[in-house]
C-alpha cells in the first residue's frame, strides 16, 4: 500500500487489507508524508516502511513492498480509498487465487451508467493481485511514478494472459481536489494523465495494440443483483 499524505483513509484501508481472507500481511510504504500517515498505519496494524527522499513516486514506493515481502502473489491497495471493505478484496483475489486469470482488478465506483464503459476502458486502477513475477518483470528504468499500473498492463497483455475486472461496490477515493484544493488538484490531475498519455506511440513505447491483447483476455465480474424493496 503505497501512502503519501493518507493519514485520513490509511487506517480504514489497512483494516480492510487485514481482514482480507487471502491477506498475509500489509505493508504499508510511506513516501515522504507529513501528516503523520506512517503512525496511522502502524496503529492500524501494518508494517510500515519509509521510503527515502525524493518522495511521491508511487511506482518506487510500491517496488520497495515487494521487496520486503517474500509473497508469491501481491495485492495491491491505494491509501486513498473510501468505503472499501475486506469483502470487497475478497471478491478481486478469488479468480486468481482459481486460477482463472493471472491479474485481478477492482475499480471504483461510478454510478450504472459509467461502470459499464469504465470497466472496458484500459484498467488504471490500483486495486489489483498480480503474481510477484509480474511486478519484478517490470524493468527498473520504467518504475516511474503513476504509470506503474500501465506497465503492469503491458507485461499481462504482451504476455497474452488473462485479467478480470470488477467494479466494488460503493468503493471511491480522496480526490487530488479534496487532498490539496481544486486550483493545485486539477493541475496535478492533469500532470497524471499526461504522464499516461505520453507512454502510447509514437511519443512513448507502448503499442496501441497492446490494448486489443488486453481486450482478448478480459473477463467481466457481474455485480450482485441487489435486491428489490419488495423482497
Amino acid at each position: 500500500m503505497p501512502a503519501r499524505n493518507e493519514a485520513p483513509t490509511v487506517a480504514a484501508n489497512v483494516a480492510a487489507s487485514r481482514a482480507c481472507r487471502y491477506s498475509r500481511e500489509v505493508i504499508v510504504v510511506d513516501d515522504g508524508s507529513i501528516d503523520g500517515t506512517a503512525e496511522v498505519a502502524a496503529a492500524a496494524g501494518a508494517k510500515v516502511l519509509h521510503r527515502a527522499a525524493p518522495a511521491g513516486s508511487k511506482a518506487l514506493a510500491m517496488a520497495l513492498g515487494v521487496a520486503a515481502s517474500d509473497a508469491d502473489a501481491i495485492l495491491f491497495v491505494d491509501a486513498d480509498c473510501t468505503g472499501l471493505s475486506a469483502g470487497h478484496l475478497d471478491a478481486v483475489c478469488q479468480p486468481y487465487v482459481e486460477g482463472r486469470v493471472t491479474m485481478s482488478i477492482g475499480f471504483f465506483d461510478y454510478g450504472p451508467f459509467w461502470n459499464w464503459v469504465v470497466l472496458r476502458c484500459p484498467p488504471l486502477s490500483g486495486e489489483r493481485v498480480v503474481p510477484r513475477w509480474v511486478f519484478e518483470a517490470v524493468p527498473a528504468s520504467k518504475l516511474d511514478g503513476y504509470t506503474i499500473e500501465v506497465r503492469l498492463n503491458e507485461v499481462i497483455c504482451e504476455g497474452r494472459l488473462r485479467t478480470t475486472v470488477r467494479t466494488m461496490a460503493g468503493v471511491q477515493h480522496r480526490t487530488k481536489r479534496a487532498k490539496v484544493g481544486r486550483r493545485e488538484g486539477l493541475r496535478q490531475t492533469w500532470r497524471m494523465y499526461r504522464s499516461l498519455l505520453a507512454l502510447l506511440r509514437p511519443v512513448g513505447d507502448i503499442r496501441w495494440r497492446t490494448y486489443w491483447f488486453y481486450l482478448r483476455g478480459l473477463t467481466i465480474a457481474e455485480e450482485p443483483r441487489r435486491r428489490s424493496r419488495s423482497g
